[in-house]
């Protein structure tokens, strides 16, 4: 049976110089898919369920109660919408204003390497494809230099070459895959701060009158809920 590390070792060999900064872009590429991974779960969290539950709070006038319950939940909606509510008192637009320049200040947290996926995706088939070539040249220059030549000679060089352009695709595959995963939850996580925001504004404005809430605001349990919910 062979050893597993002597199959890692000839894959790499054969695939020359180029091999190896394949597996460094390899590393790169599935530290961040697991890194944003975790980051997004942590950062989930039901932007509506959040509403709901600042809503009994700003019902009843609670505003200090509001800002600490906020400050309580990690992650991006959170810091949001604490931007807007220390400024309760403050006008409509004032309020408005803080809430877009948070989003902006949250939107990098999110998009954070991202990029990088994009990068190793675009990149990494053509390291592939360069190792190849470098791999038939070099095969071509051996048979030169031997004299020897024949089909089975020039398919093994062509094998052997062939064996950095499989591992560039290896890497970019899952590189698109989650580099348009994550992008597409970017896009939903500011779309719903937007949404929130907008809510959030409509509660103060309410608050402050005095006047109900719409019944869409409102949970069905009358009582707020400690900590976070998931989606």
């Amino acid at each position: 049976m062979s050893n597993p590390v002597e199959v890692i070792m000839d894959f790499m060999n054969k695939g020359g110089t180029t091999m190896y900064v394949l597996v460094l872009c390899s590393v790169l590429t599935f530290a961040v898919i697991g890194e944003r991974l975790y980051t997004f779960w942590k950062m989930s969290l039901d932007a509506e369920w959040l509403i709901q539950q600042l809503a009994l709070f700003l019902r009843d006038r609670k505003i200090s109660e509001t800002v600490e319950y906020l400050r309580a939940i990690p992650g991006v909606l959170p810091r949001v919408l604490e931007a807007g509510m220390i400024r309760y008192d403050k006008d409509k637009e004032e309020i408005e204003t803080a809430l877009m320049n948070s989003i902006t200040e949250q939107t990098p947290v999110i998009e954070r390497f991202v990029n990088i996926l994009g990068t190793m995706a675009v990149i990494c088939p053509f390291l592939g494809l360069l190792g190849t070539i470098l791999g038939i040249i070099n095969s071509f220059h051996k048979i030169a230099a031997v004299g020897t030549t024949g089909p089975a000679v020039i398919a093994q060089g062509v094998y052997e070459a062939l064996y950095t352009t499989a591992a560039g695709l290896i890497i970019a595959i899952p590189a698109v895959i989650f580099y348009n995963y994550f992008k597409g939850r970017v896009k939903n996580m500011i779309t719903e701060m937007e949404v929130s925001g907008n809510k959030l504004v409509e509660m103060i404005l309410l608050s402050r009158r005095g006047e109900p809430f719409p019944e869409d605001l409102l949970p069905a349990d009358p009582q707020p809920t400690q900590g976070k919910r998931r989606r």
